[in-house]
């Protein structure tokens, strides 16, 4: 009669890929740490599934048998009393390389699981295949008398002359580009601000008087000025109007070229 740990056994082996998974359900059935590894309690449950498999005829992997003697490998150099060391921590620790061996096959389990479920999630899809469609070509000829062709040519031209603008032989300009620069904008602030040192950003660059382009040159002239530190701006939530204020103390007649940011 069997026993409960062999019928455990003969159930969970036949499910491993192999010895790595073994080893990693171990590690996870217990909660260790993967850096940490106790190696007597995991080596001892790793031999007991291989023993339980024995005692069930089933045939075991080399795989299985080579993890089991690096096991028993690292279990006795822990065990043996190691010679005495200057330096202590210059020795290695016999479970780094089984420890670095196992977060590497935990990264790719993870990327095989993920692999899996895409694939289930694609088994819902059915893709209906390209159709084979046997269109065959053929050239017929086409006749036409010269009279037609006359014809057709004609039409064509006189449809071509219907779509064609009668006053486009008098534009001599399409888009005319307008030049605001930054500098032009900055020195419009400072006349402003020495006649009053205190205005609203609207009052000077309004809609309706203004482009848009200006409006934004605007804004970054004023941005500029804030950043030189010869204004201050107001603006008591956001999209409401901003208050443009002269700094005290500051002199807007000594701003050179050589401060303000170069032209757009």
């Amino acid at each position: 009669m069997e026993s409960v740990l062999s019928k455990a056994c003969t159930i969970k082996i036949q499910n491993f890929e192999g010895p790595f998974d073994l080893l990693f359900h171990l590690i996870e059935k217990n909660q260790i740490n993967i850096y940490d590894i106790p190696i007597h309690e995991i080596t001892d449950q790793y031999m007991d599934y291989l023993f339980a498999m024995q005692e069930l005829d089933l045939e075991i992997a080399s795989e299985f048998l080579v993890m089991a003697a690096t096991l028993l490998h690292i279990k006795s150099k822990l065990l043996l009393p190691s010679p005495k060391r200057e330096k202590e921590e210059d020795e290695p620790d016999p479970r780094e390389e089984l420890v670095l061996k196992l977060i590497e096959y935990k990264k790719y389990k993870r990327f095989t699981e993920i692999l899996k479920t895409r694939e289930k999630e694609c088994e819902k899809y059915f893709y209906r295949g390209p159709e084979d469609i046997d269109i065959k070509c053929e050239d017929e000829p086409l006749e036409l008398s010269y009279d037609e062709l006359k014809r057709v040519y004609v039409e064509l031209i006189e449809r071509n002359e219907r779509k064609m603008n009668k006053n486009t032989g008098k534009m001599t300009q399409i888009v005319q580009h307008e030049k605001v620069t930054l500098r032009s904008k900055i020195r419009d602030i400072i006349r402003t601000l020495l006649k009053k040192p205190i205005f609203k950003f609207s009052e000077l660059f309004s809609p309706k008087t203004r482009s848009r382009l200006e409006i934004v040159t605007g804004f970054l002239a004023i941005l500029e000025l804030a950043k030189l530190k010869k204004i201050t701006l107001i603006q008591p939530k956001p999209f409401a109007d901003i208050t443009v204020c002269k700094c005290e103390d500051t002199n807007l007649e000594d701003i050179d070229d050589e401060n303000v940011a170069a032209e757009n």
